[in-house]
């Protein structure tokens, strides 16, 4: 049986959390189709995933107990963070393309690594500059942008909802240090939910009176767009840090574009399938780039250890 290093399973638990967001676009327009708005979307898929993690919680026999401070933080990333990320996204479909706002958004993969870098949580290598700027291009040819007839309240919007969540992944490396992962994704969606249900409510645009395949659409957001999302990035952020879970995240434009071939009968074109191998190449680009580094430690390590014994 082959073992799978930490950092490996890092970046697989990444993937997955990838995978999870990709569904997310995909029960997003079936929701629509079914006469949910936006707020009723974002009101029920954390309404719904918070649900089903404290359950989850229960089932498990994991303590939701932490410390109140710890308890604050993660509510504020969720209320404030994660919340305000999905709301200025939402909104920007309303002023752009969907493949410009996703482009937006995607930037977030070098904003995250560049304020890793200044901070001095993680160190920036032209391996890992090489691995953005490929998947970058390769973002691009995916999502097929178009930049003619630009909104600027679109691009702030998208711009916006790309700089919060940067700033939410690294403070999110910081505050779960010491917390189960399925415990902060519960406290994460919770302080969300309850932020979208007043907010809805209070507006008057919490739309409760859908058909049952609406109802089944929001389940899906709630449960792979969200539970199984946030949960595994989570999860494989502590293992391999900010910058590196970023741009692996960068797979989940390639599994969307893939699930609306599948799902709702878009056509591929070249330049996406061609953005998709670029993706895929960047996040292969990085692993190698990893293990390498991680041998010459190693050889570093033995050398030492042989030249002591000397």
């Amino acid at each position: 049986m082959v073992l799978l290093s930490q950092q490996n399973f890092g970046a697989l638990l990444v993937l997955f959390s990838a995978a999870g967001f990709s569904t997310l676009a995909i029960f997003i327009k079936l929701a629509f189709a079914a006469g949910a708005n936006t707020l009723t979307i974002l009101t029920m898929r954390f309404a719904l995933a918070s649900l089903c993690l404290w359950m989850l919680l229960k089932l498990l026999h994991i303590s939701p107990k932490v410390k109140i401070k710890t308890a604050l933080k993660l509510g504020l990333m969720g209320a404030v963070g994660y919340g305000s990320m999905s709301l200025l996204f939402a909104a920007s479909l309303q002023y752009l393309p969907a493949s410009l706002s996703e482009m937006l958004l995607f930037t977030y993969p070098t904003l995250v690594s560049i304020l890793s870098f200044l901070i001095g949580d993680e160190q920036f290598s032209w391996q890992k500059g090489l691995a953005l700027a490929i998947c970058f291009l390769g973002l691009f040819f995916i999502l097929g942008v178009s930049l003619t007839g630009i909104s600027h309240l679109g691009i702030i919007l998208g711009l916006g909802s790309a700089i919060i969540y940067s700033c939410y992944i690294i403070i999110g490396k910081r505050v779960l240090q010491n917390v189960h992962p399925l415990v902060a994704t519960t406290y994460v969606s919770t302080a969300a939910a309850f932020a979208f249900t007043i907010y809805s409510s209070t507006t008057n645009q919490l739309i409760l009176t859908l058909p049952f395949q609406g109802w089944l659409a929001l389940l899906g957001t709630a449960s792979f767009g969200t539970i199984v999302g946030i949960l595994g990035f989570f999860a494989g952020l502590n293992k391999i840090g900010a910058a590196n879970a970023s741009i692996i995240s960068t797979a989940e434009p390639v599994l969307t574009v893939l699930l609306s071939v599948l799902v709702l009968g878009e056509q591929l074109t070249f330049l996406q399938g061609l953005g998709g191998l670029l993706v895929v190449a960047s996040i292969l680009l990085l692993q190698l780039c990893t293990e390498d580094k991680k041998m010459d430690n190693r050889t570093l390590n033995v050398a030492s250890c042989q030249t002591s014994d000397q």
